[in-house]
């Protein structure tokens, strides 16, 4: 049993961060979650336990690192949950696990992150001056001023950062069968990238067969560190109701578009 209450039969969560950060942003998210619910943080190249592996720039090797960390823990049910670009990953890794494994998770959760067939190709992140990648990072809202300005600091994390938007912009949709898991679906009322989009967050009902529920949260971009506990009390309320304590889907869900 570990330091949670869990044990081997808890619900494994696999989350996945955004672009340019780390596992870390979820340390609190353990305490907070039901004792049968097991964090499992997902580790991306560039930083926290791997800040000596270089940044990853395509897609089949990323995937293979991250396979690599899923399978020793899904010798029973688990979900997996991402947000902005850890969606992202998070749908191709549910994908991959399936096709490779023969494993699917029983929940999804997409956090702040435009579905896959509405992504727009950019090809240019690797190469755009500095100066107009450091305009979109401020763009977003999820790094403060001081980091933004600090040589050393930006010299650090830029290579990881170009790197993520640069697996963003070449992401290529398409189409599949959907996941049969319910799934919850987080938006903030203000993130401005979201909000130009013709259906939202709705195009993710096409990702998946089962239930889908959205939830909005009053916050832009980075409601997932501004709103943590809310965010936090929305996945345990949704895994809570769509499946079982003993990490069994709910035999008769519905789908609904709340």
């Amino acid at each position: 049993m570990n330091r949670t209450g869990a044990t081997d039969r808890a619900l494994k969560l696999f989350c996945l961060p955004y672009a340019g950060g780390s596992a870390s942003i979820y340390r609190e998210w353990a305490a907070r979650l039901p004792a049968w619910i097991e964090l499992v943080p997902l580790h991306m190249p560039g930083r926290g336990v791997r800040h000596g592996m270089p940044a990853m720039l395509n897609w089949p090797p990323l995937l293979d690192l991250l396979l690599a960390d899923a399978k020793p823990h899904i010798g029973g049910p688990f979900a997996i949950f991402g947000h902005s670009m850890g969606a992202l990953v998070g749908i191709e890794l549910a994908h991959a696990l399936r096709e490779r494994c023969g494993a699917a998770p029983i929940w999804f959760g997409a956090s702040g992150c435009r579905a896959p067939r509405d992504r727009e190709p950019e090809h240019h992140w690797l190469a755009c001056p500095e100066s107009e990648f450091i305009e979109q990072v401020r763009a977003l809202k999820g790094m403060p001023e001081e980091l933004l300005q600090n040589r050393e600091f930006m010299d650090l994390v830029m290579p990881y950062l170009r790197a993520d938007f640069h697996l963003c912009g070449t992401y290529a949709y398409r189409p599949r069968r959907p996941l049969d898991c319910p799934m919850l679906v987080l938006s903030g009322t203000r993130d401005d990238e979201l909000a130009r989009l013709p259906e939202g967050m709705s195009a993710w009902r096409d990702e998946t067969r089962g239930a889908i529920e959205a939830r909005e949260l009053d916050a832009d971009h980075f409601f997932i560190n501004t709103h943590r506990t809310a965010v936090i009390d929305f996945v345990a309320d949704s895994l809570s109701r769509w499946v079982q304590p003993c990490g069994q889907p709910d035999p008769s869900p519905r789908r609904s578009h709340a």
